[in-house]
């Protein structure tokens, strides 16, 4: 994505114009779950950041008409808002400016959405003859479509404006994005109060045609399509609590998008950043211009296929959203927490799954419904051994971060005994720090995972049969399940609720000893 390599350029030219950063006091009635007191200068960063993707220099134009489309200016944007009111003079201004609502000369609406278009900047083609372009019926029609599909799922619908656009619908601009390197995005111009309630209105934004080189891996239509699904999720999200952690915002929005639109696929694309090709990066974390986050899609579709199999829109994220709803009165849980404790109430241990999601992204293209069809990336290993009979590996040591995950494998070799096994021994930090463990035997088509039984202070074993030799190779994966944090502690975190991982760095250690 081209944010890697504007974003400090744009931060140096604000710098440049003069743009302060300023420093400030949070309030003592502001509570931590949304803004952490060392946030002294993220008001300049977020206005540089925005700068850089909505730059007009032509410098930018050509960068990002040769580089893939992005999807974070919802983000960007969020931020902006977040701290706007700690901005002042020209770059309060400045910031006004990237935050109003695109120009717009025409409009047509349904009964729950409206779009609004410059004649100047969409083709005129209109088939019907009713005065709307057909490229603008293709998005008012999906997006009242999009709109519905999640309403029917159970979603809040995207609050009403108060009339900003018009009336109280929920408002898309069509706007030429491609040029700058972006899909669309969803954002919003209310006012917050920094003590809540954080549920909010928003509009979205999408090109004006999908035709420009970066978009030039799917047909125009199927590129809007999806862009509709994942921002216009943004909008319900916003429904509920508008600065909620980022990770979780962009994985749920990308994995709604490929639940509506499941042929199009557009998603895959992420696949190799996220869990299923880095399992060593924590789950939670959010790369500003990367895409580890949109890849993190995976984690809700494994959840999803397992837990609601078959259910288009699966309840299970709904009901992760509830809990972290931020209007008044409501739980206004953090991610982590939100998704720990939509498991709990379905009776689910979040380490347990988190644990089996790791050892299954070793099998992906066949524990995925659609793994095999879109050949799903496989998590790699970190390392593997071969034992002859009666040889120990000795004690390997892996690090693994919190939300992270490592396997490593172990083959027989040479002829083995009809009652010959694997032994393994784990010696992992205390089941309290998040430590879990999963041996998978493979035996021709026949996988076996199991999950190591610890003690408290992280010690366990188990024994795998190799049945004369059926059994061809035995994984480890060893996991760090760790959501313990301390919150709001650090703006700058790319981590839940602004968080210090507590679990980071945790040496894991395994032994295999092949028997004779």
């Amino acid at each position: 994505m081209r944010f890697r390599a504007v974003i400090g350029a744009g931060i140096a030219a604000a710098l440049a114009l003069g743009l302060a950063l300023p420093t400030y006091a949070v309030p003592q009635d502001v509570p931590r779950a949304h803004l952490p007191a060392q946030a002294s200068d993220r008001a300049g960063q977020a206005l540089a950041r925005v700068q850089a993707l909505f730059d007009h220099h032509p410098a930018a134009h050509a960068r990002a008409a040769s580089a893939a489309p992005g999807r974070d200016a919802t983000l960007a944007l969020r931020d902006l808002i977040r701290y706007r009111a700690q901005l002042r003079g020209t770059a309060a201004r400045q910031a006004d400016r990237l935050l109003a609502r695109p120009a717009a000369s025409e409009r047509t609406c349904t009964a729950n959405i409206c779009v609004h278009w410059s004649p100047a900047i969409v083709n005129p083609a209109d088939a019907d003859r009713d005065g709307v372009p057909d490229y603008i019926e293709s998005v008012r029609d999906t997006v009242n479509g999009v709109h519905q599909s999640y309403v029917d799922a159970g979603y809040r619908a995207p609050l009403p404006d108060g009339a900003r656009g018009g009336n109280n619908k929920t408002d898309v601009y069509i706007r030429n994005l491609g040029s700058q390197g972006l899909y669309g995005f969803c954002t919003s111009d209310k006012q917050f109060r920094q003590t809540g309630p954080f549920d909010s209105w928003a509009y979205c934004v999408l090109d004006n045609n999908y035709t420009e080189l970066p978009f030039r891996g799917l047909p125009p239509l199927d590129n809007m399509r999806v862009t509709a699904a994942h921002e216009y999720f943004h909008a319900v999200q916003f429904a509920y609590d508008a600065f909620e952690d980022s990770w979780f915002m962009e994985a749920t929005a990308t994995w709604a998008e490929d639940e509506l639109f499941t042929d199009i696929n557009d998603n895959l694309q992420y696949l190799v950043h996220g869990p299923l090709h880095r399992p060593q990066v924590p789950l939670d974390k959010f790369e500003v211009g990367g895409t580890h986050q949109y890849g993190d899609w995976i984690f809700f579709r494994y959840l999803t296929e397992k837990l609601d199999p078959g259910a288009a829109l699966s309840p299970l994220v709904r009901q992760m959203w509830q809990r972290a709803d931020g209007s008044a009165g409501a739980r206004d849980m953090y991610s982590l927490q939100a998704v720990r404790s939509a498991l709990a109430a379905r009776g689910q241990s979040f380490g347990r799954w988190f644990a089996r999601f790791a050892d299954a992204n070793r099998r992906s293209r066949t524990e995925y419904a659609e793994g095999a069809a879109n050949s799903y990336p496989v998590a790699p290993l970190s390392g593997s051994r071969r034992l002859a009979p009666g040889e120990s590996s000795g004690w390997i040591s892996r690090e693994v971060d919190h939300l992270g995950s490592t396997t490593l494998r172990f083959t027989p070799t040479g002829p083995v005994s009809p009652v010959a096994a694997m032994r393994v021994n784990v010696d992992l930090p205390a089941t309290s720090r998040g430590s879990l463990a999963m041996v998978t035997s493979y035996a021709g088509g026949v996988v076996t995972p199991e999950l190591v039984s610890l003690n408290r202070i992280g010690v366990g074993s188990l024994t795998v049969p190799l049945l004369g030799g059926d059994v061809s190779r035995v994984e480890v994966t060893l996991v760090n399940a760790s959501t313990r944090t301390s919150c709001w502690r650090r703006a700058s975190s790319p981590y839940s609720c602004f968080g210090v991982p507590r679990d980071d760095n945790l040496t894991q250690r395994v032994r295999v000893t092949l028997s004779r």
